[in-house]
Parts: structure tokens; C-alpha cells; sequence
């Protein structure tokens, strides 16, 4: 078995490989909007073919977060770990490290008044329960679009979608946050194994809009940052 400093040395490998596997999907979001602005200029896009960008660029963080994790966790070939804080947290126990405690927490954006209207977000943090309340609404989300299910079917406990006609969606700003929490989540993981801040990666960084460029609430354990 590898000592803990060796597996930490694992651990940051893989979140410098999930940061590369993430530099597309951040991309893509820059493109999403490049793409919308042209159409709000009088610029002939289908927006209905640009607003479904995010669902792959949703699909393909998720995925390399996925995959990120069961990289360092994972020991069986023929099971994947779903991203589920409490298989995630049982898998690490092996290295006698805690996950997913409740001092975890991601920055996502969400919409700033859900029982009101209009679609203005803003950057929040999920933590405790409520982050497991989120991912399990991106799990439900991520399932029913690799399944072919409907997306607007999606549950929305955390109230981190958006509530349409259709039903609850995630916007383009939603991708982004979720894009933002994925990157919390390896930067935690990095410390929950013994690192600390100075070993995570460069995360790579879409196109920022006016109102996501604002300042990132702090996270308990990145209070360094």
C-alpha cells in the first residue's frame, strides 16, 4: 500500500490532468457566449441549437470530475463511483482520509431569488447538506441526459436550477458554477489528502460575464486563498 505522501503526489497528478480535461468544456462556455452575443446582435444563430451547448459541456465536466475521483479512489475496473459524497467519503476512509465533511463546500451560481422571477444569478456556496443536495440534483441531471431522458424532468431539491415552463433547467450560468464546484471539490480533495493550496492546479477559466466576475464568496478551507 502506498504511504500517504505518495498518494498525495497521486492525487495532485490527477487534478492536474482534470484541469486539462477541463480546458474544452471551458471553452465551449466561452463559445456559448460568443455565440448568444452574435444572436442578440441581429447576427443570424439558432439560439435554440447555441442553448444546447450546455448540456454537453454539462455532461463533459461532470465526467472528468467523475473520473478524477475514481482515479485516486477507485480499485475495481468494473464499478464506477458515482460522484455521491457518501460512496466518495466510505472509498477514502481506505487512506484514513474524511471527504466530504461538513466543512466542504463548492461556489456555484444559482438563481438569487428561486421562488421569484427573472433569471439573474449569482455566485453561492453549497455546503453540509446542501451540497449534498446539489450533486444529487446534478446526478439526477447528468443521468437523464446520458440515458435520454428528459432534462427539464430533473429534481430540483437544492434550488440551484432554474425554474422554466418546461420544468427545471441549468442554464449556461448554472454550467458555469457547476464547472466552478468541480474545481472545489479536487482543490479540497488536494487538502483533504495533506496538501495544501500552493499544489492545485491552474484551473482553467471560461469567458467571464459581467455578474460572474464577481468575487467568489470564500470557502471555509480555502480561507488562504
Amino acid at each position: 500500500m502506498e504511504s500517504l505522501s505518495e498518494k498525495l503526489d497521486q492525487v495532485v497528478d490527477a487534478a492536474y490532468r482534470l484541469a486539462r480535461s477541463l480546458r474544452d468544456p471551458a471553452l465551449l462556455i466561452s463559445l456559448h457566449r460568443d455565440l448568444w452575443k452574435m444572436s442578440n446582435k441581429g447576427i443570424d444563430q439558432p439560439k435554440n441549437k447555441i442553448s444546447a451547448l450546455r448540456w454537453g459541456i454539462f455532461t463533459m465536466v461532470y465526467a472528468a470530475t467523475e473520473g478524477f475521483f475514481n482515479e485516486i479512489l477507485n480499485e475495481s475496473s468494473s464499478r464506477v463511483i458515482p460522484l455521491n459524497p457518501d460512496k466518495l467519503r466510505s472509498a477514502g476512509e481506505k487512506w484514513r482520509v474524511r471527504l466530504f465533511t461538513r466543512e466542504w463546500g463548492v461556489r456555484t451560481r444559482a438563481k438569487g431569488n428561486p421562488s421569484g422571477g427573472g433569471n439573474r444569478s449569482r455566485w453561492m456556496v453549497f455546503e453540509g447538506d446542501e451540497l449534498r443536495k446539489y450533486l444529487r440534483d446534478m446526478k439526477e441531471l447528468r443521468d437523464l441526459l446520458v440515458h435520454g431522458g428528459d432534462p427539464y424532468s430533473v429534481a430540483n431539491v437544492s434550488g440551484a436550477l432554474w425554474v422554466q415552463d418546461k420544468g427545471n433547467s441549468m442554464n449556461l450560468m448554472g454550467v458555469e458554477g457547476f464547472f466552478q464546484a468541480c474545481t472545489d471539490l479536487a482543490g479540497q480533495t488536494i487538502l483533504a489528502f495533506g496538501g495544501n493550496l500552493d499544489q492545485l492546479p491552474e484551473w482553467p477559466q471560461p469567458t467571464r460575464t459581467t455578474i460572474s466576475r464577481e468575487k467568489l464568496p470564500a470557502l471555509k478551507l480555502f480561507s488562504d486563498e
